[in-house]
C-alpha cells in the first residue's frame, strides 16, 4: 500500500526534516507538505526534508501557481530533484480560502489558470517553454541548468477538474473516502483519460485519521477537523456523492459563512467526519485504509491526529505497526 503522511509546518522549520527522517523510519512511502503563507516556507522547509531523507518521496499537497508563478513552481521541483533525484512530487491546486477574502485574488477561471501552469512547468521541466496564456505567460523561458521533470499531480473536487486531472495529470488529490464518491472520481477521470494517449492519473486520497480505543471520542476530535471539507463551498451535485445529507450540509454552510467556526465545528456530525476521514481504535483506521486500495484506490495521505508533536508521533507509530 502506498501511503503517505502529511507535516504541518507550524513548528519550528528544523522540525520538518526530523519529522519527514521520522516518517521514513516508520515505513510510510511519502511525505507530503501544504502551501499557506501563513506557515514556514515550503520550500524551505522541502530542501531541508529532502536532504535528510534517503528513500521517501516529498510532495507538496498543493502549492497554488496564484502564489507562485508557474516558472518558479518548475524551478522548484526541477531544485528539490537535484537534491533527491526523482523523489519530489509536485501537486498543485488553485483554492485556498484565503485568497479572495484575504488577498483580493479573483479566483475566476480556475480550469483555464490549472491548464495554463501544467503546461509552463512541463515545458520548462523538459526544455523551453512558449506558453502565451490568459493568466500566465512565459514565452522562450528555460532553466540555464539541466532540469529533471517529474510527476505532477493535481488537487480536484469538481466534475470538470477531475476530467482535466485525468486528461493531463499524473495524479489527482481529492478528498472523500465514500464508495459513491470514488465511483464519482473514477469515472470523471477515466473520462479526461479517454482524451491522452499516454501515461494516467493514479487516484491519491487525502483524508484526516484520528486514532483512539475510543471510537466516541476520536470521532468527536475528527469532526471539528472536517469542517472546511462538509461546509465548504463545492457543488451540490457532490453533497449526496459524499453521502451526506443536503439539509445537514446547508445548515453546516450557513454557520461556516458567518465566521463562527466553532459553532460550526459542533455542527459536523459523525457521519460527515466519517466521509471525510477515519477515527476510532488503530485497527479499525487500519482496516478501513485497506478497504480504500481494494477499492481501487492508487496512493493515500494521512493527516494524523494529536495536539502536540509528540501526541502525533504516537499516532503514527501506532498506526504504522498496525499497517505492517
Amino acid at each position: 500500500m502506498n501511503i503517505g503522511v502529511t507535516v504541518r509546518l507550524d513548528q519550528p522549520i528544523t522540525a520538518a526534516a526530523d519529522a519527514a527522517r521520522r516518517a521514513e523510519e516508520l515505513g510510510f512511502g511519502s511525505v507530503w507538505l501544504a502551501d499557506h503563507y501563513f506557515h514556514r516556507d515550503v520550500s524551505a522547509a522541502l530542501a531541508l526534508m529532502m536532504a535528510a531523507t534517503q528513500r521517501v518521496r516529498l510532495g507538496t499537497a498543493v502549492m497554488s501557481p496564484f502564489l507562485r508563478h508557474p516558472t518558479l513552481l518548475a524551478s522548484m521541483a526541477a531544485t528539490l530533484r537535484e537534491i533527491g533525484p526523482d523523489r519530489f512530487v509536485l501537486g498543485l491546486g488553485t483554492g485556498g480560502y484565503e485568497f479572495a477574502g484575504e488577498m483580493g485574488i479573483s479566483m475566476r477561471r480556475p480550469l483555464r489558470i490549472t491548464g495554463e501552469t501544467v503546461q509552463i512547468v512541463r515545458e520548462l521541466t523538459q526544455g523551453r517553454a512558449d506558453v502565451t496564456g490568459e493568466t500566465f505567460t512565459a514565452a522562450g523561458s528555460t532553466l540555464r541548468w539541466p532540469a529533471a521533470d517529474g510527476p505532477l499531480y493535481l488537487a480536484a473536487r469538481g466534475p470538470k477538474m477531475l476530467e482535466l486531472s485525468g486528461r493531463i495529470a499524473d495524479g489527482v488529490i481529492t478528498h472523500g473516502i465514500a464508495p459513491s464518491h470514488l465511483d464519482f472520481v473514477r469515472d470523471k477521470v477515466a473520462a479526461g483519460a479517454a482524451q491522452r494517449t499516454e501515461g494516467r492519473a493514479a487516484t491519491c486520497l487525502m483524508l484526516d485519521v484520528e486514532i483512539d480505543d475510543d471510537r466516541s471520542a476520536a470521532l468527536a476530535k475528527l469532526a471539528p477537523r472536517c469542517v472546511t471539507m462538509a461546509g465548504g463551498a463545492y457543488a451540490d451535485e457532490l453533497i449526496e456523492v459524499y453521502g451526506l445529507d443536503p439539509e445537514e450540509v446547508r445548515a453546516l454552510r450557513a454557520t461556516v459563512r458567518s465566521g463562527d467556526r466553532a459553532a460550526a465545528a459542533q455542527q459536523v456530525t459523525g457521519s460527515m467526519a466519517e466521509a471525510f476521514g477515519l477515527a476510532g481504535p488503530v485497527d479499525h483506521v487500519a482496516a478501513g485504509l485497506h478497504g480504500l486500495f481494494e477499492q481501487g484506490v492508487d496512493e493515500v495521505i494521512v493527516s494524523v491526529g494529536g495536539s502536540s508533536p509528540a501526541e502525533t508521533d504516537q499516532q503514527l507509530t501506532a498506526l504504522s505497526k498496525a499497517l505492517a
